[in-house]
């Protein structure tokens, strides 16, 4: 038998990881766009507590990697030197409001696609198709160049480790106002979803770590994130004889084979399709915001709201306030119009 390389290695490792995501997900209807709707609705935050709860795990665990030297921030895309602020705070509010208007982000999507909802199937292409139009297609041009006006310089390191001889205390501090809101409602069905999720990222930015410090053939480290790999899958897909397959990729085909093995062994799978016309527009729309937002916003729910704040990033921070609170009005909105 063949001994796998690095890169067969990451492959390996990101068809895993998306293997268990898409169980946990699916059986524990882990989602952070609900909790932002449920709070705009007024059912309070018992769902909210999925990504608390992400975090709760996720956060200390990736900060120790940075300060052990375990994790090299520097090869993550969540600590540019300098960053365009308008338009990743701009991607943030369009993404947030496209996530509405498909009742679902790009990692939702994905795990409701294996369970044969083909709303989010059709959705899932458009993500796939606007976000590599944007990240490497037509779009490319334009969006470098917007990325090269207002450029702004934040902290290159993790908020929570610019005063060394503090870090423990920040980290402690942070992660227990997490637990406590986390803990509010109990341990509920969204909790405990929330906490596998956040040992996968925190898993996936470790195994990547070592698997990657390779001296013939080094990798940068990678975790959970959805907008940009969706993309990479679909590309893969239509050219596979003249590319490999990432980590990327074999994510997002673990999360679809694992979260339909999960709804069909709890009875879960049902076709589903479009109501009207109208809807299937929204779907369109939604899904083509989340898309161009999310690769202005380097990521998603997940890739940012999860996956970057982990790292400390003051962009995740920014970008998930952004993402948060345009969700929360897009919601609102609907919500009077209807």
């Amino acid at each position: 038998m063949e001994e796998l390389d690095v890169r067969g290695w990451f492959v390996l490792t990101g068809l895993i990881v998306g293997l268990l995501y898409g169980v946990i997900a699916q059986s524990t209807a882990f989602c952070v766009r609900r909790g932002i709707s449920d709070l705009a609705e007024g059912k309070g935050s018992a769902t909210l507590t999925a990504w608390l709860g992400a975090l709760l795990i996720a956060l200390p665990m990736t900060q120790w990697m940075l300060l052990d030297g375990h994790l090299d921030g520097s090869q993550t895309v969540y600590f540019p030197e300098s960053l365009s602020w308008w338009t990743t705070l701009m991607g943030a509010g369009i993404f947030g409001a496209g996530m509405m208007l498909t009742r679902g982000c790009p990692a939702r999507l994905v795990v409701l696609s294996g369970s044969g909802n083909l709303r989010a199937w059709f959705g899932l292409f458009v993500i796939g198709l606007s976000a590599y139009a944007t990240f490497k297609g037509l779009m490319a041009e334009t969006r470098v160049q917007w990325q090269q006006t207002g450029a702004l310089q934040l902290p290159t390191e993790s908020i929570l480790l610019l005063v060394p001889s503090l870090a423990w205390v920040a980290i402690a501090g942070v992660t227990g106002v997490i637990g406590v809101f986390a803990f509010r409602h109990g341990l509920n069905r969204h909790l405990v979803g929330g906490l596998l999720v956040g040992l996968l990222v925190a898993g996936s930015w470790s195994i990547t770590s070592v698997l990657g410090a390779d001296d013939f053939d080094p990798m940068a480290p990678v975790s959970l994130s959805f907008v940009a790999p969706i993309g990479e899958a679909m590309t893969y897909l239509q050219l596979a004889s003249g590319l490999e397959p990432t980590f990327n990729v074999t994510l997002i085909l673990g999360v679809l084979v694992g979260a339909c093995l999960s709804s069909m062994v709890r009875g879960e799978f049902q076709w589903q399709t479009f109501a009207s016309a109208s809807d299937h527009a929204r779907y369109f729309l939604g899904a083509m915001m989340m898309g161009v937002g999310g690769i202005f916003a380097l990521g998603c729910n997940t890739g940012q709201a999860i996956t970057g704040l982990a790292t400390g990033s003051l962009w995740s921070v920014l970008v998930t306030l952004v993402i948060f609170m345009s969700g929360y009005v897009m919601h609102r909105r609907l919500l009077q119009s209807n």
